[in-house]
């Protein structure tokens, strides 16, 4: 579990560190078309002194125009945009993102299963000790019946078990059957008063 939150962890410093390096070489462009700008500008500032010197040039006007031209063309401000997206180079992340999913999801049913079995068996740690404080005969016969062959002591457990459950069964017929015999001897009884 600790292993998959460091794995998140890190991919999300990964991602921040993107983001940042994406910010910054935003910035980078932004500031190298600022430059830019200003060199353009400087330059027609320029070529427009020489101009006003030399104005006989007719190769310099349409210089002039042209470079006047392609500054107005330069965006002042250059647009990045991100496109994320899912495609097969992308699978990979894709499947490691549900294979952990999965991970996680059967780690916690497994961890919640592993402490139910926990509490039960603290259950009857309780249970044992207490029956050892009031029968410790009992207790050691047990332990030594066990620990002798535990494929009979098992056995022998699960016979007594049956047994018991079939003379419960049968003592709820007995008194099924008692009642009814009961209600039987009233009504007849009812039926000879009339």
């Amino acid at each position: 579990m600790k292993k998959i939150e460091e794995q998140l962890e890190s991919i999300e410093e990964v991602l921040s560190l993107v983001i940042r390096k994406n910010a910054s070489i935003e910035n980078l462009i932004q500031t190298a078309a600022d430059s830019q700008n200003k060199v353009l500008s400087e330059a027609l500032i320029e070529i427009k002194r020489d101009l006003k010197q030399n104005p006989s040039s007719q190769y310099f006007e349409s210089y002039f125009s042209e470079v006047k031209q392609a500054i107005a063309n330069i965006p002042k401000t250059t647009e990045v945009r991100n496109h994320h997206h899912f495609d097969l180079r992308s699978k990979g992340f894709i499947m490691s993102a549900i294979t952990l999913l999965i991970t996680t999801a059967i780690s916690i049913a497994v961890a919640f299963s592993s402490d139910r079995e926990s509490r039960r068996l603290a259950g009857n740690d309780v249970k044992y000790r207490m029956i050892r404080q009031i029968n410790p005969a009992l207790v050691a016969w047990a332990d030594s019946t066990y620990h002798n062959n535990p494929d009979s002591a098992l056995a022998e457990t699960k016979r007594r078990e049956d047994f018991e459950l079939v003379l419960k069964d049968a003592e709820a017929n007995f008194n099924k059957k008692q009642e009814e015999a009961e209600n039987a001897r009233k009504l007849l009884k009812s039926l000879k008063k009339e």
